[in-house]
């Protein structure tokens, strides 16, 4: 069955921008755009859905994203990812990468076990789930952030070995490249199809540069828990964050949601990087769609949510642990507070991620031949509807949380 969706604004890659018309769907796959204007007749179309001059954007993709509602992806059971991606899912991202914490080996097969059953009960929808990130465990202990002390460690051959048994569901790894052993990690996991992200990192940029050149592509949440800046003696030098920002092809991931990152320095890594380089993400813990004042535990650790984020520790001794926004909130704080074009707000939460994961191909924009993952939204911001493979999915909220 075919769906023709009419009188929408059709956000297309930044170098095509927004075109006024319909779009086609047939068989969960993007067939067509029309352009207003252009005749558009088609005998197999079953179903019309008059957008009203909303826009039509691709799913957003989440490549980074701990839980919802008070349950974390480290629960490790079909019942705790269903919430996670559910709940997320309702707010416009149809594919997600579920994201673990650091933790022991025994608990972060228990994650990728269950990442391989959840996709093979799911079929199909288990674009919905694109795999796991492993965020730790070998980071430094200057940069750790919220992630316990004792879970810490340096690589292992047998560690190495035992989640390479699982490579199919890893899609990505964060870690610190100046740790011993990490360079020879960041080769093994590129060669079986990883993506390895710099983060949680204390690294020089000698350090840096040199984990790049190993096979590093990306670092997790610029600006948060990595070096800036370093002094050696009086001298100022570069830490991985300025690394970043100045080395082409280094994808940098940001999270938008007003905390982690202010609007001036997200606007200077959208001016330095371009939109190309630039991949939104939630880094939502358990404590997205949390109440105000709101407690929950990320790896073990005792968090809260507090005036838009979450919170672990009192006083001075607490520190951000992710946030409580969905990626969705992060196109709209890119547009509305940074003022970034939105057909290019959108390509950094759904092309630049898509790329990164390999399935740009299929996934990440509107083009002929891509699955049927959309978003329907209004000029206020409001989700008016989710698609994913042409199906429409539950009824979103009638505002963005």
């Amino acid at each position: 069955m075919a769906t023709l969706f009419t009188n929408a604004r059709v956000i297309l890659t930044p170098d095509e921008g927004i075109v006024s018309g319909s779009l086609l769907v047939e068989e969960g796959v993007i067939r067509s755009i029309f352009p207003s204007g252009e005749e558009v007749s088609i005998s197999s179309v079953r179903q019309s859905v008059d957008c009203g001059g909303d826009f039509i954007a691709p799913g957003l993709i989440d490549i980074h994203c701990h839980g919802a509602l008070g349950r974390d992806a480290m629960e490790a059971t079909p019942d705790a990812f269903a919430r996670i991606l559910n709940y997320h899912g309702s707010r416009g991202t149809t594919t997600t990468l579920l994201t673990t914490v650091a933790s022991s080996i025994v608990e972060m097969l228990a994650v990728l076990e269950c990442a391989q059953e959840y996709r093979e009960v799911e079929g199909d929808s288990s674009l919905r789930l694109a795999g796991i990130h492993l965020e730790g465990p070998y980071f430094s202990p200057h940069r750790r952030g919220a992630h316990r002390m004792e879970m810490l460690r340096h690589p292992s051959r047998e560690e190495t070995s035992r989640l390479l048994n699982h490579a199919s569901v890893i899609r990505r790894m964060t870690l610190a490249p100046e740790i011993p052993g990490v360079e020879d990690l960041v080769r093994e996991l590129v060669s079986n199809g990883i993506a390895v992200s710099a983060g949680h990192s204390n690294a020089t940029n000698e350090e840096a540069m040199a984990g790049f050149r190993s096979g590093i592509t990306q670092v997790t949440h610029l600006h948060n828990a990595m070096s800036s800046l370093r002094k050696t003696g009086a001298t100022p030098r570069r830490g991985l964050a300025e690394a970043a920002l100045e080395t082409p092809g280094v994808v940098c991931e940001l999270i938008a949601d007003g905390v982690h990152v202010h609007p001036e320095l997200l606007r200077e890594a959208w001016l330095t990087k371009g939109w190309a380089e630039i991949a939104l993400v939630s880094d939502a813990t358990a404590g997205a769609g949390l109440g105000e004042g709101e407690s929950f535990e990320l790896g073990g650790l005792r968090c809260h949510v507090e005036k838009g984020a979450a919170w672990t520790g009192e006083s001075g001794a607490r520190c951000l642990a992710g946030s409580t926004s969905t990626l969705f909130d992060g196109v709209r704080t890119m547009v509305a507070e940074v003022g970034v074009p939105l057909e290019e707000a959108v390509a950094m939460a759904t092309l630049v991620p898509a790329k990164s994961l390999g399935l740009g191909h299929v996934l990440g924009s509107l083009a002929s031949g891509k699955t049927a993952n959309l978003i329907r939204f209004n000029d206020h911001w409001q989700l008016k509807g989710i698609w994913i493979g042409g199906t429409e999915r539950q009824s979103p909220p009638a505002a963005s949380s």
